[in-house]
């Protein structure tokens, strides 16, 4: 049995009528009869009886047609639902990222969802290391991470982000600072276990300046670091892609240091040819060139 050979019979019960049925159906007439006769052959009994004036069903017929409409109506939605997700426009986006990737993930999030509403996404804030375990354990599709080469991952640069210093509203810089002029202040930090890379990356920087930092507290979350050094707890260093809005009793500097950067990376399962990732890779794109170097809208 052939969805061809239903889709033909309930045009035949809805026209109840050979030669109508056969050229909606682009079929000869004998074709037609062909493709009835073989269901009925399949189901044991008659599903019309022909006559001089058309065609009329049989009990078997209707109880037939009112479950063959249903299986097409299902077949027809499947293949619907199937090209959408060939296309990009449908199915399981799920997403690993940084507070350093948040503003950007979001924003191309909201175009997605305006052009594709029938994409379900999850979204999972986690470190760079976690994204790569679990983008290798395929428990998500795509990451945003810290350029690096990572066997088995596809990645894509989408901008560049950068430290800078946080610090008190009252702290008075000397003209020729730089970040050795930190070695005696207290530090507030993202604890290793949130952000281990960003956490690196802050320790190295200092070591270059010949200082470890003094660190007096570590904390989960980006919005707490802040909360302390506006009370005076300590000076921090957090990404510039966090520092967009102004927060009252703190102030921003700028590291004049290439090496407080870092490039931003969209990454992927190498061989993952999902249209939906590519779909998404596209609006990060756009959003990313709508940001400037130093990871500010």
């Amino acid at each position: 049995m052939e969805l061809r050979e239903i889709r033909s019979f309930v045009i035949l019960a809805e026209q109840l009528h050979f030669g109508n049925a056969a050229r909606l159906l682009h079929l000869t007439q004998p074709a037609l009869s062909r493709q009835i006769h073989k269901l009925e052959e399949e189901l044991g009994g008659e599903l019309l009886t022909r006559g001089r004036h058309g065609a009329r069903l049989t009990a078997m017929g209707s109880a037939f047609l009112t479950k063959a409409r249903v299986l097409l109506a299902d077949a027809d939605d499947l293949v619907r639902s199937s090209r959408l997700i060939a296309q990009g426009g449908a199915g399981r986006l799920r997403i690993g990222f940084g507070f350093h990737t948040l503003d950007l993930v979001s924003r191309a999030l909201v175009r997605l969802r305006k052009v594709h509403p029938l994409v379900r996404v999850t979204l999972r804030d986690m470190s760079t290391s976690e994204q790569i375990d679990d983008l290798l354990g395929d428990k998500i599709d795509m990451g945003f991470i810290r350029s690096s080469k990572v066997p088995g991952l596809e990645m894509q640069q989408l901008l560049t982000d950068r430290l800078i210093l946080a610090v008190g509203e009252s702290m008075v810089f000397p003209r020729d600072f730089d970040l050795s002029h930190l070695r005696d202040q207290p530090f507030v930090f993202i604890s290793r276990e949130k952000s281990p890379t960003l956490h690196r990356h802050i320790l190295d920087l200092c070591s270059r300046y010949g200082f470890h930092p003094r660190i007096v507290q570590e904390v989960p979350e980006i919005t707490t670091v802040l909360g302390l050094v506006r009370a005076g707890l300590g000076v921090s260093m957090i990404p510039a892609s966090f520092a967009q809005n102004h927060y009252n009793g703190v102030r921003f500097r700028t590291i004049s240091d290439s090496r407080a950067v870092w490039p931003v990376v969209a990454v992927w399962k190498k061989h993952d040819r999902s249209p939906l990732i590519a779909r998404f890779l596209e609006l990060l794109k756009i959003e990313a060139r709508s940001t400037d170097p130093r990871g500010r809208p």
